[in-house]
């Protein structure tokens, strides 16, 4: 059985928590939270032990250690937890900087450590599906890929200023996406946004809410990245990849594939509007990966090399949106 302990009894770590309870190889021995109330619904539900930092530490039956504590604590925990000969998974970012990251990843390196990162996306099996295809080479050449991310509301402002902003909290995710499709460097980004849901996203949160992003591959592939905090319709996912023999689309994931058709036309079931119900099937798969290679010793396919690369486009993004300039991701 692999001894796990959560860092983090938040929406995310409850969310991890669940995936591990299912896990037939895996049992979740401790939370921490500073927060009483949020590591005793992990306790009371999945049977886990509340304990301290320290604490978890120490004990050598701990085999694994899930971060999902705010992204300021990240790179120290990661850090702590490699020093105590634990294997990682830790939800992005690694840090808000490159310098903090590249720093973490360095000390992970020279320890030997095992470092995943929580980019759920590429477990998901509709894109898992895509990224199959797209490798078959049925389909020609990849020319263009189109990723649209849209959510139903935008968070709190308060969420927004700690977040480090729209591209590392959101499109993040969409950086990681483009360079697992296309499997090749970002060469360049160029990144137009504002606040158009809400003013007060720029004054209050220190943040836009609306982007728009054109990036180029080292073979000249082009990738259209669209993100919004605000989708009436649901939470709006999906991805087209224009190939030269054809073309492959992932929609939005709807409630239930219920379709009505009568005299008033036709209608489906609402879009899924809430990520956690969205990559539900995704973040088990994750976490299922993450205990696969702590049972064989085995490095995991998304690295915090990953995440690196995916918050060096996201500051490539920023300068491109102050400078108005293309971005060549060299530079960062």
């Amino acid at each position: 059985m692999i001894e796990l302990a959560l860092l983090g009894a938040g929406r995310i770590g409850q969310v991890h928590a669940n995936s591990v309870s299912q896990h037939h190889r895996a049992r979740l021995q401790y939370v921490f939270d500073p927060v009483f109330d949020s590591a005793r619904l992990i306790v009371d539900k999945y049977g886990a032990e509340m304990a301290s930092l320290e604490q978890i530490l120490q004990d050598r039956d701990v085999q694994g250690i899930l971060i999902c504590t705010p992204s300021d604590q990240h790179a120290t925990q990661i850090e702590r937890a490699i020093e105590a000969g634990k294997a990682v998974f830790c939800e992005k970012p690694i840090a808000t900087d490159l310098l903090t990251t590249r720093a973490t990843l360095e000390f992970v390196e020279s320890n030997r450590g095992i470092l995943m990162l929580g980019f759920q996306r590429r477990f998901d099996p509709h894109f898992c599906a895509l990224k199959s295809k797209l490798s078959e080479g049925l389909f020609g050449q990849l020319e263009q890929l189109t990723i649209t991310s849209r959510d139903p509301e935008p968070p709190p402002y308060s969420y927004m200023r700690a977040s480090g902003g729209l591209f590392k909290d959101m499109t993040i995710h969409d950086f990681d996406m483009a360079r697992w499709l296309l499997d090749e460097p970002i060469q360049s980004v160029y990144a137009t946004g504002s606040a158009l849901v809400d003013p007060k996203t720029a004054t209050e949160g220190h943040d836009i809410d609306t982007a728009s992003l054109v990036l180029t591959s080292q073979t000249g592939k082009q990738i259209t990245i669209l993100n919004s905090r605000r989708s009436t319709c649901g939470y709006d996912q999906r991805i087209e990849a224009h190939c030269a023999k054809g073309t492959l689309q992932v929609n939005s994931v709807r409630e239930t594939s219920l379709v009505i058709a009568d005299n008033t036309g036709i209608s489906e079931s609402p879009l899924e509007n809430f990520f956690m119900t969205r990559y539900q099937k995704a973040y088990q798969a994750e976490i299922s990966h993450f205990v696969d290679c702590l049972a064989t010793f085995e490095q995991p396919l998304v690295s915090g090399f990953d995440g690196l690369e995916a918050l060096r486009l996201a500051e490539a993004a920023f300068m491109s949106l102050r400078t108005g300039d293309v971005v060549k991701t060299e530079s960062i």
